[in-house]
């Protein structure tokens, strides 16, 4: 039987395809904001998520490796922080600014990783990745400073602030799930950290809201549903799977450098569908922000 291989280009298409799920995901999150509120969304996006996750983690846990106490921990604060923390962070954001500018800020996750090594573990930084790290935060301070010109609501910076957080957020589940990875699988990583974030949800959320949770879900329209299952499956589950499948052929460096094509696709995306701006000011920020995060990850 002949093997199968795969193709750089394959990783390629892979990849891009990918790009286009998470550009798409602030989009849609936008649309289906109009109809649930954010808690609402996060219920019933990881509940369609999770029931997918679930027949995987039974059937290929069992062969697995079991968790250390210490990796029990990890795995449990990476639930916390990439299910209610990420998600509910990021609906919040793009309550109040435009998926443009919130993915522009996501885009500067390399150099608050830089600042937090500087300052918490005191590693030391080349001079180009201190200059990259300068550029990359005053872009960020100038769309925070310019973003109502960028599109930007009259809240636009208490929406920045929550997609400060939200990067804040998936920091701590990239460098809890740093650790699991040397052992598991990342497939099953993943089902497990959200199926352990999902229950923290369930438990904190489910007395006081479960009913407003289930009245939004009886009030949401056919393209609602449409969209939740859009972005339960092929952003959440479809997205990851694509990601690992092109970075089985291409190195880490080149498969992260798809990301820089993010902000750009959620921007045309956004224009297209939201009718949001693509000012001067956004590109601007935009630029400087790219060349930044560019130096720190080239140093």
């Amino acid at each position: 039987m002949a093997s199968f291989t795969l193709r750089p280009s394959g990783a390629a298409a892979a990849l891009l395809l990918a790009v286009l799920l998470w550009a798409s995901n602030a989009v849609t999150i936008k649309l289906v904001l109009r109809e649930i509120d954010p808690l609402a969304l996060t219920w019933l996006r990881y509940a369609i998520a999770c029931a997918l996750y679930a027949p995987y983690a039974l059937v290929f846990g069992r062969a697995a490796a079991p968790y250390s106490r210490r990796e029990r921990w990890l795995l449990f604060w990476a639930g916390v922080t990439v299910v209610p923390i990420f998600n509910l962070t990021i609906y919040y954001a793009l309550s109040y600014t435009t998926a443009a500018n919130a993915s522009l800020v996501r885009l500067t996750e390399p150099a608050w990783v830089l600042l937090l090594a500087a300052l918490v573990f005191g590693e030391r930084a080349s001079h180009r990745q201190l200059a990259g790290l300068g550029l990359a935060l005053a872009g960020t301070l100038a769309l925070v400073l310019l973003g109502r010109r960028a599109g930007g609501g009259e809240h636009h910076v208490l929406g920045m602030g929550f997609m400060v957080a939200n990067s804040f957020s998936w920091i701590a589940y990239i460098l809890c799930s740093k650790d699991l990875l040397r052992r598991h699988d990342a497939p099953l990583v993943t089902a497990h950290a959200s199926l352990i974030g999902f229950g923290v949800l369930a438990v904190l959320t489910g007395v006081s809201h479960s009913q407003a949770v289930a009245a939004a879900a009886v009030r949401l329209s056919p393209l609602g549903w449409a969209l939740v299952l859009y972005m339960a499956v092929a952003v959440t589950v479809g997205s990851n799977l694509l990601f690992n499948f092109g970075l089985k052929r291409l190195t880490a460096g080149a498969a992260s450098a798809y990301a820089y094509l993010t902000p750009v696709c959620t921007a045309l995306l956004a224009w297209l569908i939201l009718g949001e701006p693509i000012t001067a000011v956004l590109v601007a920020c935009g630029l400087v922000i790219a060349l930044g995060v560019y130096l720190v990850n080239r140093a």
